[in-house]
C-alpha cells in the first residue's frame, strides 16, 4: 500500500512539472485507473447553465489527459465528469489547472487532487460541485431513496460543511462570490425537493407557502440567480398559467412566460438565457398541446433581436407542423438489441408501439422509468401493444449497466452514433426525453406523446387497441 502510494505522489508531481514547461492548456490531468471511464467536462462558456456544453475528455495510454478552449471570461469554473461522478475545478486564461484522479482505497468511487494554479479556489469550488450534486438528493433507483426530509438533512448538513470551507478563502472579492453561488444553489435544491415533494403528493406548487416565500425572494436579474437556476424557477413559480391545467393547449402558458420576461426581466444576460430556455422548455415538454403556429408566431416577435435563436428552433416547427397523425414515419432507424443483433423499427408493425427515447445520463428520463413500468405493467399479456425504450447513449456499456440493474419487462433497444444523429434529426427531437406512438400500420399517431407519469397515457393507449 505506501508503495502505491509512493508511485502515486511521483506521478502526481511529474504530471505538475510536465505541465509547467509544456505549452499552457487551462487543464491537465492524470487518471489511475484499471478500467477508465467516460470523462466529461461541463463547461458554461457564460455562466448561463441553460448554455452548458460537455466535452469528452480522451485520456492516452498512461491516463493522461488536457482540456482547452477560449474562455468568454478570464476565468470559468467547470464540472469534471468521471462516470456517475463529479467534482469542480476552477480555470483561468494563461493558466493551467492540474487535477489527479484516483480509485479511493477499498473503494470504487474517486477523489481528486489539485496542483498547478488556483489550487485554492478549484478546492472551494469541488466542494460547491460535490455539496450540490443532484444525486445526493435524488436517487435513479427507487429501492435506494430516501425520504424528503432525509434529503433536507444532507442539504443543511452539506451546506454547513461548504459554508466553513468558503471561511477559509483568503480572496475577500472571489470569497463574496462563491458564498453568494453557494446561496443561490442552496435555494434552488430546497425549491427542487419542495417541487419533487409536492409532485409525489400531488400538491399544486400554490398551495406550498414555503415554496412561493422562496420564489418571491429570487432576483431574477441577479447573474448569481442565471449561474444557480433561480431565474428559471423565478420564471416557473410567477407565471400563473398551469403547463399541466390545459388539456388542449399549453400556449397561454408559454405566452405569459413570455410576457413576464418582457415586462420584468432587464439584465441583458438573464433576458437572453430566459428567451433560449422557453422555446427549449416548450419543444421539449409543452409542444403538442395546442397549435404550434399561435405560439411561434408569438415566438418571433419576442425574439426579434435573436435571429440566430430564431433559425435554430425553425426545425422544430416544421416538425410539428409536417408530422402529423397518419404520416409515413421520417425516419426508420436501424435498432441494435442488447445482444448486439439488430432490426429496423418497421419491423415492428402490427402492434401499437409507444417509443421512449432516452439516456442514462438523463436525469428527467430516469424520473420517468418507474411510471413507464406501471404502465409496461398494466399493458401485459396484450398482444396488441408494444411497449419500447430507445436509448441515445454514446457509452452501451453504461446502457447494459442500467438495464442489467433495472432488469426492465419492456424491448429494450440503442441507436448507434451513427443511426442516433440521422433519426433526432429526421424527427427534429432537440431535447430528451421524447415519446412517440406509432399506429399498427406503422405509421405516426401521435409525434409527441405524453409522458408515462402523465395520468391520462394509459386511457389515451387504450382507446386505440
Amino acid at each position: 500500500m505506501k508503495k502505491e502510494k509512493l508511485i502515486s505522489v511521483f506521478t502526481l508531481a511529474a504530471l505538475f512539472l510536465i505541465c509547467n514547461v509544456s505549452k499552457a492548456q487551462l487543464l491537465k490531468g492524470i487518471i489511475n485507473a484499471d478500467s477508465i471511464p467516460i470523462l466529461q467536462i461541463a463547461y458554461t462558456p457564460d455562466g448561463d447553465v441553460i448554455n452548458t456544453t460537455y466535452h469528452k475528455l480522451q485520456p492516452d495510454k498512461d491516463g493522461k489527459f488536457s482540456f482547452n478552449t477560449d474562455l468568454i471570461d478570464q476565468t470559468c469554473d467547470v464540472g469534471v465528469y468521471v462516470g456517475e461522478e463529479i467534482f469542480g475545478a476552477h480555470l483561468e486564461k494563461g493558466k493551467t489547472t492540474n487535477i489527479y484522479l484516483e480509485k479511493k482505497s477499498g473503494n470504487e468511487n474517486f477523489e481528486i487532487r489539485f496542483g498547478g494554479d488556483n489550487v485554492e479556489l478549484s478546492k472551494v469550488y469541488n466542494a460547491y460541485t460535490q455539496a450540490f450534486d443532484i444525486f445526493k438528493y435524488f436517487s435513479i433507483d427507487p429501492a435506494l431513496s430516501k425520504s424528503f426530509q432525509e434529503y433536507r438533512d444532507i442539504l443543511e448538513k452539506e451546506y454547513t460543511a461548504l459554508n466553513k470551507k468558503l471561511a477559509t478563502i483568503k480572496d475577500d472579492q472571489w470569497q463574496a462570490y462563491y458564498i453568494k453561488l453557494s446561496e443561490g444553489m442552496y435555494k434552488w435544491t430546497q425549491i427542487r425537493l419542495i417541487m419533487d415533494e409536492c409532485f409525489e403528493e400531488n400538491i399544486p406548487l400554490a398551495e406550498s407557502p414555503e415554496y412561493l416565500e422562496l420564489i418571491n425572494a429570487i432576483d431574477p436579474n441577479d447573474e448569481a440567480s442565471l449561474r444557480t437556476n433561480l431565474s428559471v424557477a423565478w420564471l416557473g413559480g410567477k407565471v400563473k398559467q398551469s403547463m399541466d391545467g390545459n388539456d388542449d393547449d399549453n400556449t397561454p402558458y408559454f405566452v405569459e412566460c413570455m410576457e413576464l420576461v418582457e415586462n420584468q426581466i432587464t439584465n441583458p444576460k438573464v433576458r437572453t438565457s430566459l428567451i433560449r430556455y422557453i422555446p427549449y422548455l416548450y419543444f421539449t415538454m409543452g409542444a403538442g398541446k395546442g397549435d404550434v403556429n399561435v405560439f411561434w408566431n408569438r415566438f418571433k416577435i419576442f425574439a426579434k433581436d435573436y435571429p440566430e435563436l430564431i433559425s435554430d428552433y425553425e426545425s422544430n416547427v416544421k416538425s410539428f407542423v409536417e408530422i402529423k397523425k397518419g404520416d409515413d414515419v421520417p425516419y426508420n432507424p436501424v435498432l441494435t438489441k442488447t445482444d448486439g443483433t439488430t432490426c429496423k423499427l418497421s419491423d415492428l408493425s402490427g402492434y401499437l408501439v409507444y417509443i421512449d427515447i432516452w439516456a442514462t445520463w438523463c436525469v428527467p428520463c430516469v424520473k420517468e422509468i418507474p411510471h413507464l413500468e406501471k404502465v409496461a405493467e398494466h399493458f401485459k399479456g396484450n398482444d396488441k401493444i408494444k411497449i419500447i425504450s430507445i436509448s441515445v447513449d454514446e457509452n452501451r456499456d453504461a446502457w447494459l449497466k442500467k438495464l442489467a440493474k433495472d432488469q426492465p419487462e419492456w424491448e429494450q433497444y440503442i441507436l448507434t452514433p451513427e443511426e442516433e444523429e440521422k433519426f433526432m434529426k429526421a424527427w427534429n427531437i432537440g431535447g430528451i426525453p421524447r415519446f412517440i406512438v406509432l399506429d399498427k400500420d406503422g405509421k405516426v399517431f401521435s409525434a409527441d406523446a405524453p409522458r408515462p407519469s402523465n395520468e391520462e397515457l394509459i386511457g389515451t393507449l387504450e382507446s386505440q387497441l
